[in-house]
């Protein structure tokens, strides 16, 4: 389980002679698409940019919260793999090697296949998840699954390291809410998590992708 989080600040430099203080970058608490919900560095995301990704995720993913509270966590999740993309081409371009390079360096190489035992342990830990299935017709998916989250933890320490040295600002907004409803929501996330992803990813091939499989 992967948790960003995103810290630093952001560097605004004054040009020629002028008095005037640069403009504040515009807020996404309007919804323009241009406004800027983060910087990283120099550079900047813009809302249109996060909804590009945040508004392909299924309304199922967030349960029974409220509209204005899902689209925010659809956007938070979407910045933080703008950011995180950012921060990989910003790395791969200060060591003058190719992203897939880079990745294969920091990600990749390091992550250990799951053995036999991995795979009985965790069969055994979650059997009354798994509806009765044998360890020879889950073996292949839960396989694939500890693969999936060894290689997204591997990769999200790598990224944590870059977020220590990077100027990172987020300008996105939470939508306002009392503690007590912030409270049952998130414990009502953590159980639609444990009661239908895990299952539902076992049912699933494995596809190589860096988010594939993990849980949120």
């Amino acid at each position: 389980m992967v948790f960003g989080i995103l810290t630093g600040a952001a560097l605004v430099a004054s040009t020629g002679c002028s008095t005037k203080a640069a403009p504040p970058p515009r807020t996404a608490s309007a919804g323009d698409p241009g406004s800027v919900v983060a910087t990283v560095g120099g550079a900047s995301v813009t809302l249109s940019q996060v909804d590009e990704k945040a508004l392909q995720q299924p309304t199922s993913n967030y349960g029974n919260v409220k509209l204005a509270q899902a689209l925010y966590e659809a956007r938070r999740a979407a910045l933080d793999e703008v950011v995180d993309d950012l921060l990989i081409t910003e790395d791969a371009k200060a060591r003058n090697i190719p992203r897939a390079t880079l990745l294969t360096q920091e990600v990749t190489s390091k992550v250990a296949q799951p053995t036999d035992a991995d795979v009985q342990a965790w069969y055994q830990a979650n059997q009354a998840r798994l509806n009765g299935a044998s360890l020879e017709q889950v073996n292949a998916p839960i396989r694939a699954f500890l693969l999936q989250q060894t290689t997204t933890d591997i990769r999200r320490t790598y990224l944590d390291r870059l977020r220590t040295t990077a100027a990172i600002r987020v300008l996105l907004d939470p939508p306002r809410q009392d503690v007590a409803t912030a409270n049952r929501h998130g414990a009502d996330r953590v159980h639609r998590v444990l009661r239908f992803r895990v299952p539902v990813l076992l049912a699933r091939p494995f596809d190589g992708r860096a988010g594939h499989g993990r849980l949120r």
